[in-house]
């Protein structure tokens, strides 16, 4: 069954009797793609796709969806909209072959795994997210399930979003939501899986659909505020802070945005932290920092929009203990940042970090300095007339830093290279030409940089059982030269732009600046503060229970684009 989780697999009630319900004469307009559950909705409109489903069910058991059937939205809503044509008195016209379903529960009970990784459908999909994320430790990083590769569906490392808002992983009291699109509609009925929708919720987004355009029409538990940087920048962060009723809380940081689109055909990258418990009364004002000071980071980041609605959200944040949490904070903010202040966002950040704390190890490399530097993203800026201004040269100079020992030599920079797809990678995707609708990269500006090219590499993810998933996902790394190792990597919602990471500047009289337009935010992970090495082994390595391999979610060799292969643009579109 597509989509099989612990929410669909629940069970529901018997009919007391069915009775033929008076048909609507409208069709929904959203077709196999609604996601409502107000019984109300389906008094009013027709969805000839639930009927045949429903027609197909025993009277008197459990709702299940055919062996095989393509959802075009979460099957656990799918199901739900089932109980409500059932509580509706809809009359099921044929049963559900016995066979189908005894086929199905025991494929439920095959064991998934994901590098060293493993989990039983059958058992540990249905003890609840936080069980999964304990054995997701220490990186905590998923990859979202996709709707058209059942592999995905039961993996330990993938992720749905209303997962996030799973009883298991706290008593929510309410949430912060960061991001740059938001669709309100679908977004509540995620909170509605778990019974959330009235509870408090503030958004800040960047693009509005008609429900936030009209802020009086929203329900009294939501608050909602656009943050518009500048003409070209956007507010293109997307992370989620939980509160839970203890007093703790957690941070999410992902690269999908708050629309049903970017949770069902398309691969994303989603960080979990641990359970941040409150700090005891009284505690010092820099108690609870994190080993790599991911407290005061997120903090100046939330500072920096200087929104007094978000004061509360900081308060919290300065009474929790992130102790556990062993990733560092990467964002960017728009604007000129001159002097320290440039070390503290976009490139110039990740490049202080790597600079102190992480080493290319000349054991595994005879030059320290070859191991190239692999940026993957879904989208591309304008790069300038050569690759050396601005890719190749400040921003490789940032990602190519690291701890210097006594006595080393500076060797030449490292390759750069850059997975994005092609048009065969989409035209071959789960969801054809349309999938390419996230690749924003425009044909006019690839018209200018043509250089770019020669540096490029298809999307391909045969080991996650995604490489027909279009990638929204946007990850960052230095790889081995032997691809069996990592030295650091980085998972953000920045794509490869001057706009996201920061363009180097030289005002007359003010000294250097970065120049940033957009708001981003990641998570970098480093070797030695989440396995104690120097770096992440990658499968079939150096795999203990306490170190497990590093879920790459990208294959290794990289593969080179076809000589008659281009760039994926969006004019392909029209």
């Amino acid at each position: 069954m597509a989509f099989s989780n612990s929410v669909a697999r629940r069970r529901v009630r018997v009919d007391s009797g069915p009775s033929e319900r008076k048909k609507p004469k409208t069709c929904c307009g959203y077709g196999e793609n609604c996601y409502r559950r107000n019984p109300l909705h389906f008094s009013e409109y027709l969805h000839p796709h639930l009927e045949r489903l429903y027609s197909l069910q025993e009277v008197g058991k459990d709702l299940i969806l055919p062996s095989g059937y393509k959802a075009k939205i979460d099957t656990s809503i799918i199901l739900d909209q089932l109980q409500i044509y059932r509580d509706q008195g809809f009359t099921a016209e044929k049963d559900v072959q016995n066979a189908e379903s005894q086929k199905q529960n025991t494929e439920d009970d095959r064991p998934v795994s994901v590098g060293n990784q493993s989990v039983n459908q059958g058992s540990d999909m249905r003890k609840g997210f936080a069980f999964r994320l304990a054995k997701a430790s220490p990186y905590n990083f998923f990859l979202t399930a996709v709707r058209d590769s059942p592999p995905t569906h039961n993996e330990v490392l993938s992720i749905r979003f209303h997962e996030l808002l799973d009883p298991t992983m706290g008593d929510l009291d309410s949430s912060l939501q960061i991001n740059f699109m938001v669709e309100l509609d679908w977004l509540l009925e995620m909170y509605k899986v778990y019974g959330h929708e009235s509870k408090p919720l503030f958004i800040l987004y960047g693009e509005e659909d008609d429900m936030l355009k009209n802020p009086k029409s929203l329900p009294q538990n939501i608050t909602a505020k656009k943050i518009k940087p500048s003409a070209f920048g956007h507010h293109h962060t997307k992370m989620s802070v939980f509160y839970y009723k203890d007093n703790s809380l957690r941070v999410v940081v992902s690269t999908a945005n708050l629309i049903s689109s970017d949770w069902y055909n398309r691969t994303q990258g989603v960080w979990v932290s641990p359970l941040c418990p409150q700090l005891p009364p009284n505690s010092d004002t820099k108690a609870g920092e994190s080993p790599t000071e991911f407290k005061a980071d997120l903090l100046r980041y939330m500072a920096f929009y200087e929104l007094p609605a978000l004061q509360e959200w900081m308060s919290r944040l300065r009474k929790t203990d992130f102790s556990a949490i062993r990733v560092f904070f990467v964002a960017s903010v728009p604007g000129s940042h001159r002097g320290p202040e440039s070390e503290k966002w976009g490139h110039r950040r990740l490049g202080h970090l790597l600079k102190k704390h992480v080493e290319i190890p000349s054991l595994l490399s005879p030059s320290r300095e070859n191991w190239p530097v692999v940026a993957q993203c879904s989208s591309i800026g304008t790069l300038g007339t050569n690759p050396d201004s601005w890719m190749c040269g400040e921003l490789r100079g940032s990602m190519s830093q690291r701890m210097m020992r006594p006595g080393d030599m500076l060797q030449p920079p490292p390759q750069f290279r850059v997975i994005y797809p092609s048009f065969r990678n989409v035209k071959n995707s789960h969801d054809d030409l349309l999938g390419g609708q996230c690749l924003p990269y425009s044909g006019r500006t690839h018209e200018k940089q043509t250089w770019f090219t020669k540096f490029l590499f298809e999307w391909k993810s045969d080991k996650r059982h995604r490489s027909k998933a279009i990638p929204h996902i946007k990850t960052y790394a230095r790889v081995s030269t032997c691809g069996r190792y990592l030295a650091w990597f980085h998972l953000t919602s920045a794509n490869l732009s001057k706009a996201a990471w920061g363009k180097l500047q030289e005002p007359k009289g003010k000294g250097s600046a970065l120049y940033i337009m957009s708001y981003e935010a990641g998570v970098l992970f480093v070797p030695k503060l989440l396995v104690n090495e120097e770096v992440f082994a990658l499968e079939g390595e150096r795999v203990t229970a306490n170190k497990p391999s590093f879920p790459l979610p990208w294959d290794l060799p990289l593969s080179a684009y076809d000589a008659d292969d281009k760039p994926w643009v969006s004019e392909y579109l029209y």
